[in-house]
């Protein structure tokens, strides 16, 4: 099992999507509900909860395990600066020392990515935009460090700023 990610621009409100008898989508190709993850308020920005959107064009995908992207996820949070804490409040906090850090930084560079689901939800338009600054601001710090690093963090680059044209970063 893993973490799989779809990046869309360009969506379009779609309210009178036809759905069946169940009320799901008959056009699940063409159209989409995306999921508001309600423990991270806010980082579906720009999205209507409750509406259904004809898609765009899907510009990004990728996909990773569970263990291998919150090892990723403390290495972008370390990237990003975020200390970690001398005395963490949890295992997950002593595994991954940085994503402690930046739960309590509050914000900055990649918050809203690294204090997300690692599982499931929407990322939308406003808050991707504002990580595609921050992925397209730390790229060459990010290339420095090179390998698997990079690789990924090129991919996620890319999907923050397919996602930033009106769109959203799914995490399914």
């Amino acid at each position: 099992m893993g973490l799989d990610v779809s990046a869309f621009s360009k969506l379009v409100e779609a309210p009178d999507a036809e759905r069946d008898e169940h009320g799901d989508l008959v056009d699940y190709d063409n159209y989409r509900d995306f999921y508001f993850n309600k423990d991270f308020p806010g980082r579906a920005e720009g999205l209507k909860e409750g509406m259904t959107y004809k898609l765009g064009e899907e510009g990004s995908g990728l996909s990773t395990g569970y263990g291998r992207y919150s090892a990723w996820r403390d290495e972008l949070a370390k990237l990003a600066g975020y200390t970690p804490d001398a005395s963490p409040s949890d295992e997950y906090e002593k595994r991954f020392p940085h994503f402690g850090g930046a739960n309590r930084a509050g914000e900055g560079p990649f918050y809203e990515q690294i204090l997300f689901s690692d599982c499931d939800g929407t990322i939308g338009p406003v808050v991707s935009a504002k990580l595609a600054k921050d992925y397209a601001d730390l790229a060459e710090k990010a290339e420095a460090v090179g390998g698997y690093f990079w690789e990924k963090y090129q991919e996620w680059k890319v999907a923050f700023e397919v996602a930033s044209d009106g769109g959203a970063v799914v995490f399914h």
